[in-house]
């Protein structure tokens, strides 16, 4: 028996308050094991529509489904749950606390897992040895560069090894040999089962990804 794919979209629908909308009817499916470029031009929708597939956004029409199972009738709750222990998130901003050190920042979402600290900051080290900014630990978020917070970024969402890893614009900060490490590291997380899904204007990273999936209708395998 097939198992159902991590994430998949069928006729979704979303639009703000103020009535516009912005995805309309768009179905794709995301494997695990693979990874996906979301593309097309600014406004196109990429953005939200990582919010829409990770559970901070509700969609309007269609059904999302979660390993199979429709997400539409869950609490607030539920869907904060789900985040924390199935999702992994990389925001384009990297979104670190200011208040809080590099360390603290990495293993803040243990705490929404119930996960022990103690555990939670051997794996934060050793994240933070492989991307070359252990040394930052100690530090907080104003006293390192872009391309290290978009680092550290990365390895506060691959801490539980989570089973879906959703990406925005990843490598805009990054100098060419991060960007590649970066890649690097979520395709070995997708080789290893999780499904990863990029939005992205970097046709290097694009080119990276095992599926391709652009916001004007357009899919190619």
């Amino acid at each position: 028996m097939t198992s159902a794919p991590p994430l998949s979209a069928v006729e979704l629908g979303f639009s703000y308050p103020n009535g516009v909308q912005v995805i309309t009817g768009w179905t794709s499916t995301f494997p695990a094991g693979s990874m996906t470029a979301l593309t097309g031009p600014s406004g196109s929708g990429k953005s939200t529509l990582l919010y829409v597939l990770g559970l901070m956004q509700r969609h309007q029409t269609g059904d999302l489904l979660l390993h199979g199972r429709p997400v539409a009738g869950l609490s607030d709750a539920e869907r904060a749950r789900l985040r924390a222990h199935q999702f992994g998130f990389v925001f384009q901003d990297a979104a670190l606390d200011p208040t809080r050190s590099v360390l603290d920042n990495v293993v803040e979402t243990a705490l929404y897992r119930r996960q022990s600290r103690k555990a939670a900051v051997s794996n934060a080290h050793t994240l933070l040895e492989r991307f070359g900014v252990a040394l930052r630990a100690s530090h907080r978020p104003g006293e390192i560069s872009g391309g290290q917070a978009q680092r550290i970024a990365l390895c506060r969402a691959l801490l539980a090894q989570p089973r879906i890893i959703l990406a925005d614009e990843p490598t805009g900060n990054l100098d060419p040999a991060s960007r590649d490490l970066v890649v690097a590291a979520l395709r070995k997380q997708a080789e290893q089962g999780s499904c990863v899904i990029i939005a992205t204007h970097d046709p290097l990273v694009a080119q990276a990804c095992h599926r391709h999936v652009a916001l004007d209708g357009q899919q190619c395998a």
